[in-house]
């Protein structure tokens, strides 16, 4: 059962069955541009939810081939905030089919991510919460062989610190980003979202929102605060700026900075030599020459 707007009706009747709608089928969306998985917004005339649908491809890039079991690092994720305050911060999570990797959230009404920080849209208000957010989530200590999440991690770790570095940078820049690739690889007790940048940051009328975990796993907390610190660069902050935004951390254990800043380095520049890249303003002259010099004087200081 494929989640799209043509099967929409016979998933409507699925998901009333699992308890998960109560109306009548009225119509369906698409729920938002996802890079990994199909969405789709499932409206009746006395509810609505969103489902996902986690396929056994990148759906933005059909041709890069995914773990199709990453809905459950997902659904595992959502169980594990269940009750606590960090939940709150989250869609409601309604329910799991895994025998069609699909997953169930409650419809949040009209959103948008916050990928137009990028075209100086503030974050300001929004980084004490996230970061606050991620703070706590870093305090977890929760022990699951899920949360390995080692075949995403493999997807991630080549599209972040290997294929960029195949057509651009120095030896030593390269040599760098694999250290940095074995860290990321290295398993940790602490639990991290895994893909903690704007396009999983939503806007809505209640407030910011964080969604889509299915990178999350255990390891070094340096890893989600990099690619944090990387899309502050990308919206306009300076080192001041961030590290001063760093504040709103404050973690029970101190963390390395400088660690942290070279993954921010390597995150800046997967995505301008990358595959995903960000909804970056077209007339920016030549402002990714000083993000890449700014990036590989991160990487090049851990």
């Amino acid at each position: 059962m494929e989640l799209s707007i043509a099967n929409a009706a016979n998933i409507a009747d699925f998901s009333r069955d699992r308890g998960w709608l109560d109306g009548r089928f009225k119509f369906a969306e698409i729920a938002g541009e996802g890079n990994m998985n199909l969405t789709l917004r499932i409206v009746t005339d006395a509810d609505s939810i969103v489902l996902k649908q986690s396929v056994p491809y990148v759906a933005k890039y059909p041709n890069i081939p995914a773990p199709i079991d990453r809905d459950r690092v997902e659904a595992a994720f959502y169980q594990s905030l269940k009750g606590m305050p960090m939940a709150a911060v989250m869609p409601i999570f309604i329910g799991h089919a895994p025998e069609y990797h699909l997953l169930a959230f409650e419809d949040l009404g009209p959103a948008s991510d916050c990928t137009d920080i990028y075209s100086d849209v503030a974050l300001d208000s929004d980084i004490p919460e996230l970061l606050s957010w991620l703070r706590d989530l870093h305090q977890l200590h929760i022990e699951s062989n899920v949360f390995t999440n080692r075949d995403m991690r493999m997807l991630n770790h080549a599209h972040i610190f290997e294929i960029p570095f195949e057509d651009h940078g120095s030896n030593d820049l390269t040599l760098r980003a694999k250290e940095l690739g074995n860290v990321y690889l290295s398993d940790g007790p602490t639990l991290l979202h895994g893909d903690f940048y704007p396009g999983s940051w939503l806007r809505t009328t209640q407030g910011v929102r964080v969604i889509d975990p299915e990178f999350a796993f255990a390891g070094a907390a340096e890893f989600d605060l990099g690619v944090f610190a990387a899309h502050l660069a990308f919206a306009g902050l300076d080192d001041a700026a961030i590290r001063a935004a760093f504040d709103h951390y404050q973690p029970a254990n101190p963390f390395d900075l400088r660690l942290a800043l070279g993954f921010a380095g390597v995150e800046v520049l997967r995505r301008l030599w990358g595959i995903a890249t960000l909804p970056l303003p077209e007339n920016r002259g030549d402002q990714d020459l000083v993000w890449i010099e700014w990036a590989t004087a991160r990487v090049l200081d851990v």
